[in-house]
């Protein structure tokens, strides 16, 4: 079941895409871009965009992907690519209303909407919080009729109306979405994100707020928290990296020496080895999907996910500056070394390759833009997607 939309007729030219990339990186290598970390990465950001919309990159994923523009926008927009982050959203909006569609993971070629694997959890509800980043409350009223049904239909789908949590009877889309995501920590604050959203810009009845009353974190902290750390699931002690940040990152768990906890804890757990941030610290297989499983083994599971990575120094700066720096300085290393800003690191700190080498991890992600901010705005204090009304920053 998970696995329909990659098999679907409409997937077929992005199959065909996916290997002559995979065919030209074999025989010319990766692009390498000229330049300090900032001027490489900024080269990144500009390869993914086409004249129409920011792709995920220039490679593998170059169409748009609802997760990698939206997660990253507060960051885009710091660094200088509001008017983009804002084109790209008028797109999407224009090409799910149009095409009668509700909002995918993916918009593929030819504008067609796809979900990759299944409804996103998060497509959303980092949506809004796009749109709200970019003061884009003209889109909002343009698309109102359409976004009021969507929040209806996530409602419907996603959260439990007995306990305010995502469902446990099926499985959704998520940032780790080529293993298998059932009623997770990072779920769940895609749930209080939208819900934040809708409280506080006034958009929309909210069919969540009863559950929260303005305390969006509170259900994260009561089910999830565990004294140091966030669990990644109800019911399960397993530990990952995303559950440790998406909260604090989303902007509904604010408070600093909670998230200076949990980041204390992926890093004396060996989650920032050999960089920031692993998923997990051990391959999980039972988790993942049939074709991650035989396929692409370990992809989204101990590996180093960039993605992650960005995010976690975002937090880091806020509540441990002298570490930060560090950590910051070690990744400027390897965006150097290469020329590129890769998708996922291996144990050895180097692109991912899959074991029988038939994929390797993407070049030039459009996600780099959070780690550009780091680089240039870290003194502002991290670009979360759902600002609270005060945090620690940098500053004196």
């Amino acid at each position: 079941m998970a696995l329909a939309p990659w098999f679907a007729p409409s997937m077929l030219p992005v199959y065909v895409h996916t290997l002559g990339v995979r065919v030209r990186r074999q025989v010319r290598g990766h692009t390498r871009h000229r330049g300090d970390a900032a001027s490489i990465v900024r080269a990144c950001i500009e390869a993914c965009w086409n004249g129409r919309t920011f792709t995920a990159s220039p490679g593998h994923f170059d169409m748009f992907w609802t997760r990698d523009l939206c997660f990253s926008a507060p960051s885009l927009i710091r660094v200088g690519e509001g008017e983009r982050v804002r084109a790209s959203l008028a797109y999407a909006l224009d090409a799910w209303e149009r095409r009668r569609s509700h909002v995918t993971t993916t918009i593929n070629y030819l504008d067609r909407p796809a979900d990759v694997f299944a409804y996103g959890v998060d497509s959303l509800p980092l949506l809004l919080a796009a749109l709200r980043a970019a003061d884009a409350t003209d889109l909002v009223e343009r698309h109102r009729a359409w976004l009021a049904a969507e929040i209806a239909d996530f409602a419907h789908r996603v959260v439990d109306s007995t306990t305010g949590l995502v469902r446990s009877d099926r499985t959704y889309s998520a940032h780790r979405d080529t293993v298998v995501n059932r009623g997770n920590a990072y779920g769940n604050t895609m749930v209080a994100l939208l819900a934040k959203t809708i409280a506080e810009t006034g958009w929309f009845e909210s069919p969540f707020e009863r559950r929260f009353v303005g305390d969006h974190g509170r259900l994260l902290r009561e089910r999830f928290w565990v004294g140091d750390h966030l669990r990644d699931v109800l019911g399960d002690d397993t530990v990952s990296g995303e559950a440790n940040v998406w909260p604090f990152y989303a902007g509904v768990l604010t408070d600093p020496p909670m998230v200076a906890t949990a980041l204390a804890y992926l890093d004396e757990h060996g989650f920032c080895d050999p960089y920031p941030l692993r998923y997990e610290t051990a391959r999980r297989p039972e988790r993942e999907v049939w074709f991650t499983r035989h396929v692409l083994p370990d992809y989204q599971g101990s590996t180093v996910w960039t993605s992650l990575g960005g995010i976690y120094l975002q937090l880091l700066g806020g509540v441990d500056p002298a570490r930060a720096a560090a950590e910051t300085a070690r990744y400027a290393e390897w965006v150097e070394r290469d020329g590129t800003f890769w998708e996922v690191l291996d144990a050895r700190g180097r692109p991912w390759v899959s074991p029988r080498r038939l994929f390797i991890g993407e070049e030039s992600m459009l996600w780099s833009a959070i780690f550009l901010d780091v680089l240039e705005n870290g003194a502002l204090g991290p670009a979360l997607l759902s600002p609270p009304r005060a945090w620690r920053t940098r500053g004196p």
